[in-house]
């Protein structure tokens, strides 16, 4: 070995080792830290309850949809806090679950959702040094750990009948968001270290879906209603963008009404548009191999696509097309050609990423879910129902294979969190930590 280049090959192996613990250790983002569902971690435990393997409860204000993100020592976690009108951000220390710090944005004007979607519903997102949540009409709005405020970008009212639900992801030095669901509807990406604006699609319009809603990409081009209202309130994207890399192209994924895209996630040029989407684009896109898999909501389309493509590809690179599908709400995994994913019912399907066709569907414990599934690093599988259950299970495509069912007996619409061997559950009532 040439001894000048051993000191840069032992910090490639360094930089390397870095990564892969801090991915092991750390849960940045919504569904994790690739935006995948998956963790280089495993789980400690397998199986908990209210007293087994429980190495603390934090009691939480009220109930929320959003799930936390955890890095180093601490964990973050959005927060509405009706009696005194805030959306928050708490800080927790993750080895005794106490609160060390919570800063939160007063907004005071009506802004609409429903029940069971509280305001702060989406997940924060962070890089370690500072931690920026999208808290819809109250704005973007980034701290450093120590709970300082480092910047805050007024993005504008978002009014849905059912609120909203996507999270903020980071790319490089991009913070970016999908904007929406509403009257007001767009992605954008501001650099993470100052909040001004890098550049800003408005996607989602509507001659962009009209364009992509007729007989010849989706067979139901009766569906698209002319009628603003009507449209409003049964169309629009809740998912968070996923960020892929097809033949050495990093692609910017998102799913919106009646199509999914791609953009480029340095300047929001759009790559490519694939129509026959479903009206309500609730779960995230999951991404195989170089396939995007899109599955709809409230028995929306459903399809695949091969990415890499340019321009409406909805002929040359879509693989399969369902005009109307289950009720898909959170988001599945993906592994070894299936995907493994939970309708709104509780009930697991087992689909092939090639075809669309169900392998397998089995019902799991503890009734219906909003939740997305988490994989660990030894290929175990983790679903939370509305309950409080939690399913553990092996992805087989043969057929189910359950390791465990835990129950917490407590109402939830989050997901599960594995980092470092840690669980950490988020429930109406506090969040969990389960450890060996």
């Amino acid at each position: 070995m040439n001894h000048r280049t051993a000191p840069v090959l032992l910090l490639c192996l360094l930089s390397f080792t870095a990564t892969a613990t801090a991915d092991e250790n750390n849960w940045p983002q919504w569904r994790g830290p690739e935006g995948s569902g998956k963790t280089g971690s495993i789980a400690s435990v397998t199986e908990w309850d209210t007293e087994t393997n429980l190495k603390w409860r934090s009691l939480l204000p009220e109930a929320g949809n959003s799930t936390p993100v955890v890095w180093g020592d601490r964990i973050f976690l959005t927060q509405p806090l009706a009696e005194t009108k805030e959306r928050a951000m708490l800080c927790l220390n993750r080895e005794t679950g106490q609160e060390l710090w919570r800063k939160g944005v007063v907004y005071t004007e009506t802004e609409p959702t429903h029940k069971t979607n509280p305001f702060c519903s989406a997940s924060p997102v962070t890089d370690g040094e500072c931690v920026i949540a999208w808290l819809g009409s109250a704005g973007l709005v980034c701290w450093d750990f120590d709970g300082e405020e480092l910047w805050r970008r007024e993005l504008g009212s978002q009014r849905h009948m059912w609120g909203y639900g996507s999270s903020p992801i980071l790319h490089e030095d991009l913070c970016i968001v999908n904007f929406g669901p509403g009257e007001r509807e767009f992605l954008i990406a501001v650099n993470k270290n100052t909040g001004e604006t890098v550049w800003q699609v408005d996607s989602l319009t509507d001659e962009a879906e009209r364009a992509l809603s007729g007989p010849e990409n989706d067979g139901n081009a009766n569906e698209f209603q002319s009628d603003k209202d009507r449209r409003d309130r049964l169309r629009g994207s809740w998912n968070t963008p996923i960020l892929a890399q097809v033949d050495g192209r990093d692609e910017l994924v998102v799913a919106l009404p009646r199509r999914i895209s791609a953009f480029a996630p340095e300047s929001g040029k759009l790559l490519w548009t694939c129509g026959g989407g479903a009206p309500l684009a609730y779960a995230s896109v999951v991404e195989h191999e170089g396939v995007i898999v899109a599955l709809g909501g409230y028995n929306g389309a459903s399809m695949a696509i091969r990415g890499g493509g340019s321009g409406d590809v909805t002929k040359t690179h879509r693989l399969w097309h369902k005009s109307r599908d289950n009720g898909w709400l959170g988001t599945g995994v993906a592994e070894d050609g299936s995907v493994y994913v939970c309708d709104m019912g509780g009930v697991l399907h087992c689909l092939e990423v090639s075809s669309g066709e169900i392998q397998w569907k089995s019902r799991v414990e503890g009734g219906g879910t909003w939740s997305s599934i988490t994989q660990t690093s030894d290929g175990l599988m983790h679903l939370l129902t509305k309950s409080g259950s939690t399913t553990v299970f092996r992805p087989n495509p043969e057929q189910f294979d359950e390791v465990a069912v835990n129950e917490l007996n407590e109402t939830t619409n989050a997901s599960v969190v594995i980092a470092g061997g840690e669980v950490f559950i988020r429930t109406d009532d506090a969040l969990w930590c389960f450890a060996k």
